[in-house]
């Protein structure tokens, strides 16, 4: 059947979600006797999963007259709609193929149910709800864990994996013909209220505080349409990207400033944002250097401020904030980490870590794994306590890429690591994340590690990460243990008592995982945060930077749809496309400052004339 929305090609059949399995293994028992059959080691197959195993996807069919949407000269970038509903279908498929896959026929498939990863042949059949994930059979099955039934070969859908089918399912931005008539559109928050806004807030506040007042807002997503109580989800993105952003011991809570909370008040003092960065006198100034929606604005409101803030930008959208601040070097600044030292030295210096000593000291739980979900090559993780405060410490090591770095199986303990990434707890019981090449150099992208969220599947600190971890640390099946126990001949004593040290049994691997999740989940609960569900701020990012259409853009620049459409002619050539289709968002970012110039020119608060002046060439 034709489906309503046709995801780019490059994105089926793919693995679920992504990065940073953080997990610790298992003790084994005793030795086994002579007559012991050696485990099999079993490795992701094109059937398992196409995309780990480099197996290449079957080209689907076009119909005649139809686009082929594989043709490398047609603009095939995914919108959020198709990112969602791939990521949906691939945890159904990876989870539940097995017995429900398209590889089956009706009369081998478990209850004739072939079309696990086919959403609208779900729905069809009644066994998904749209907008109702607590009353749609194949959700509620996950939750129950009936779905896969006990017993079953293969892997098992995660809370995170659950989270991601449900939150597609009641998304109503992704169900147009079912969500109810009510419509937003033509509601706009000018920029003249909204200074208007900050000013009033700021005068409010005590003048010893004021130099440390920002501003977050959701403004531009209410000019785009979405209704106000809406919102919910990139609300709680503010709340949790602060903090995950934070080197602060305490939980900042920022404070809605007007009736419909789309504009956040946060003092950069809650998060040690005060302090220089990247040679920016605070976190502020370094993020709103990296953003081109950082605008300084002039007139009544936005010059009183500016004044009173002491900062030419003191707000900037809530997307613009996560896409600038949560990514790349600017994030490990934020959060401490010196890009020129290597993650063993940070570990050591800065967590406090002796991990050779906690290794000889049997204080280390490790596991390793061939089947990750997330990497191509065999996977080494292991658990260590920071030093001198509360927290924990999650190193991956993946071994070097193509089999150079040899197999966590036919030498366990010496593997050539082709790259590690690793979780550490703030301060403030948060989650931050860190990704290391093969040389040990701190990084921001990772090659072996994939995110099957990003067009190309590089895993981005800390996005990628921060959407996989959504709940914590995942659970990874150890396979070292059963292999060294079972194969005991193959290995020397003192390795044979090594992995007795430190991996422990399943049921105490599994309670250690789920009390540094606690700890996670508490700080979300203090932050006001739910536990459950996906990664708001991963959303956020996500969202942000799929291409920009007519509605999308006239939010970002403070006007209404038709006020855009009529003047495109005004705004540079490029952004004519946007009146039948969207326009890349790096695009759109090139050429936001130019026309917000033009959009805002008789806006009493308008962008800096000098600025604009030198832009527009008058």
């Amino acid at each position: 059947m034709n489906n309503r929305w046709n995801a780019a090609a490059r994105l089926w059949p793919h693995a679920t979600l992504a990065l940073l399995v953080a997990a610790c293994g298992g003790g084994i028992n005793d030795p086994k006797d002579e007559n012991t059959v050696p485990v099999e080691v079993k490795r992701d197959t094109c059937e398992d999963n196409p995309l780990l195993a480099e197996c290449q996807p079957e080209k689907p069919d076009v119909t005649p007259g139809e686009t082929d949407t594989t043709d490398p000269s047609v603009n095939n970038e995914a919108s959020e709609l198709e990112l969602a509903r791939a990521a949906a279908e691939n945890v159904l498929r990876v989870n539940c193929g097995g017995c429900h896959g398209p590889q089956l026929t009706t009369a081998t498939a478990r209850a004739g149910m072939n079309f696990i990863d086919d959403i609208d042949e779900l729905v069809s059949q009644g066994k998904i709800t749209p907008l109702d994930a607590d009353n749609s059979p194949v959700v509620r099955r996950m939750r129950e864990g009936s779905m896969p039934p006990l017993g079953t070969s293969g892997p098992r859908p995660s809370d995170r994996d659950i989270a991601v089918v449900a939150d597609f399912v009641d998304n109503p931005l992704f169900w147009p013909e079912y969500r109810p008539a009510e419509s937003c559109e033509g509601q706009l928050l000018t920029f003249d209220q909204l200074y208007s806004d900050i000013e009033r807030d700021l005068r409010e506040q005590e003048s010893r505080d004021r130099p440390f007042t920002r501003y977050l807002t959701l403004a531009n997503r209410y000019n785009a349409g979405v209704c106000a109580d809406a919102l919910d989800r990139e609300r709680f993105a503010i709340l949790k990207v602060v903090n995950m952003l934070s080197t602060r011991a305490t939980i900042g809570t920022p404070t809605p400033i007007d009736d419909d909370k789309l504009t956040f008040r946060i003092d950069i003092r809650d998060y040690n944002w005060d302090e220089g960065i990247n040679n920016f006198r605070d976190g502020w100034e370094a993020i709103i250097a990296e953003s081109p929606y950082a605008v300084p604005f002039v007139g009544d409101q936005a010059d009183n401020a500016r004044e009173d803030a002491e900062t030419d930008v003191p707000v900037l959208n809530a997307d613009a904030f996560v896409d600038a601040a949560a990514l790349g070097d600017l994030y490990y600044a934020l959060i401490g980490v010196d890009t020129n030292q290597r993650l063993a030295d940070f570990v050591s210096n800065d967590l406090g870590i002796d991990v050779q000593g906690d290794l000889e000291d049997g204080d280390v739980v490790r596991a390793g794994t061939t089947r990750s979900a997330i990497s191509r090559e065999d996977r080494v993780v292991e658990r260590l306590r920071i030093g001198g405060r509360q927290g924990v410490l999650w190193q991956s090591f993946d071994s070097a890429p193509g089999g150079g770095g040899g197999s966590i199986f036919s030498d366990p303990f010496n593997v050539a690591q082709g790259g590690t990434d690793a979780i550490f707890t703030l301060p403030n019981g948060m989650l931050a994340f860190i990704i290391a090449d093969d040389n040990d150099n701190i990084v921001t992208t990772s090659n072996l590690l994939l995110d099957t969220f990003q067009d190309d599947f590089i895993a981005r600190t800390s996005v990628s990460c921060s959407n996989c971890h959504a709940q914590g640390f995942n659970m990874v099946t150890d396979e070292v243990k059963p292999f060294v126990t079972s194969n005991r001949f193959d290995f020397q004593r003192d390795e044979f008592q090594t992995v007795e040290d430190v991996y422990l049994d399943p049921a105490d691997f599994a309670q250690v995982i789920a009390d540094d999740s606690a700890v996670f989940q508490q700080s979300l609960q203090r932050a006001g945060l739910p536990t459950t569900g996906s990664d708001p701020v991963a959303g956020s990012y996500l969202r942000f930077n799929v291409d920009v259409d007519l509605t999308t853009a006239a939010g970002d620049l403070g006007v209404t749809k038709e006020d855009l459409e009529q003047n495109l002619n005004l705004l540079d050539p490029e952004l004519a496309v946007l009146r039948n289709i969207s326009l890349e968002r790096e695009s759109f970012s090139d050429n936001f400052e130019a026309s917000l110039c033009v959009m805002q020119l008789i806006s009493k608060n308008h962008p800096d004339n000098d600025r604009c002046d030198a832009l527009l060439g008058n």
